[in-house]
């Protein structure tokens, strides 16, 4: 297959990576600095087992691509959620209409986008497990645990699913076929959101945050408030590779505090090793457009849905855009990280953000 990655960040870089070493063709579109660097140097891959350099054509827009390489038998988005509308919006001036288009984004919300962007084009959601890092330019990490969930969103057929699945497959990727992209995509939420917004807000690592019972129990409820949410809407909670995700649920509903915390230390552990999550690195380097409305910003506005309030992810959101925002509110909240409670706490009593 011809493969088109948008976006070689992490996660495209290890699916271009391992897609190449299996033989497929592959088309990386990143930003100019990162083409150079990758005409130099070549993309590596650092597997437990392995090491491989992949030398990939790079190009800086998709406009390019389909000027220098033509039509595609798939194109894989790899940027992060709020990049989705601008790449969709590519690919449709350019001319790939009916391709079939992968979203591999966190949280949720981008397969909705690029099918109304593209309403004629085969879209798949993928939900990849690989818990993976970017030690330096062209160098990715990954490890041995997790795989990629597909389920159809939009004009998919079965060959679609089933050619796509034996790709990854031979790229040795586990895969598993999903057949609600809801259900696969909010149930990679209920992982995406644990540690996520707190330690933006408050500078703190996961493991810290699910260590102290006070930031222990904003997570919990946060979590529990997601988990509403989807039993309001009737989308069910799915394993995902490497992930027994319909246990962890049931673990997180009915155990106690003091015994939930190490199961979910060891969870946190396995999937991000020591790194720090993505809005807290994003919030570190500066950026100013952030993930956080397709994570806990989704589960606030599914629960307005449904009229199910949601308060402690509405308050966690609105935190999230002014820590990132103000520096003086990033220093309080770093100072005094129980202040996270209290706000959230007041959100509660009052039904409203913060």
């Amino acid at each position: 297959m011809r493969w088109l990655i948008v976006g070689a960040g992490a996660i495209g870089s290890l699916v271009g990576a391992r897609l190449a070493q299996a033989g497929e063709t592959v088309v990386l579109v990143v930003r100019p600095h990162t083409a150079a660097h990758l005409a130099q140097h070549g993309l590596t891959l650092r597997a437990p087992d392995s090491t491989y350099t992949a030398h990939l054509p790079a190009v800086t827009t998709v406009a390019e691509a389909r000027t220098r390489f033509g039509d595609f038998d798939a194109i894989a988005f790899t940027m992060k959620a709020f990049g989705v509308q601008t790449a969709a919006e590519d690919l449709a001036h350019a001319g790939y209409t009916q391709t079939p288009v992968l979203t591999f984004q966190n949280g949720v919300g981008s397969e909705e986008i690029a099918a109304q962007v593209l309403p004629n084009a085969p879209i798949v959601s993928a939900s990849i497990t690989v818990p993976v890092e970017v030690p330096g330019p062209g160098v990715v990490v990954a490890k041995a645990k997790g795989g990629i969930g597909l389920a159809c969103v939009q004009h998919c057929t079965a060959h679609t699913l089933e050619t796509l699945a034996r790709t990854f497959q031979r790229a040795h990727f586990p895969v598993h076929l999903h057949t609600d992209y809801r259900a696969m995509v909010w149930s990679k939420l209920l992982l995406n959101i644990i540690g996520n917004a707190t330690s933006a807000i408050t500078g703190l690592p996961p493991q810290r945050i699910i260590a102290d019972p006070v930031l222990f129990e904003v997570e919990h409820l946060a979590w529990q408030e997601a988990y509403t949410v989807m039993q309001a809407h009737r989308i069910p909670v799915v394993n995902l590779p490497g992930y027994p995700l319909r246990w962890f649920a049931r673990l997180v509903r009915w155990l106690p505090a003091v015994l939930l915390r190490p199961v979910l230390v060891r969870l946190v552990a396995s999937g991000r090793g020591g790194k720090m999550p993505s809005l807290y690195l994003d919030i570190e380097a500066g950026r100013t457009q952030l993930e956080i409305d397709f994570l806990n910003g989704a589960v606030v506005k599914a629960g307005r849905a449904v009229n199910i309030p949601t308060p402690v992810n509405e308050t966690l959101t609105t935190l999230v855009w002014r820590v990132a925002e103000d520096p003086a509110t990033r220093q309080r909240f770093r100072a005094h990280p129980h202040e996270l409670a209290r706000e959230v706490a007041h959100a509660r009593a009052c039904g409203r953000q913060p």
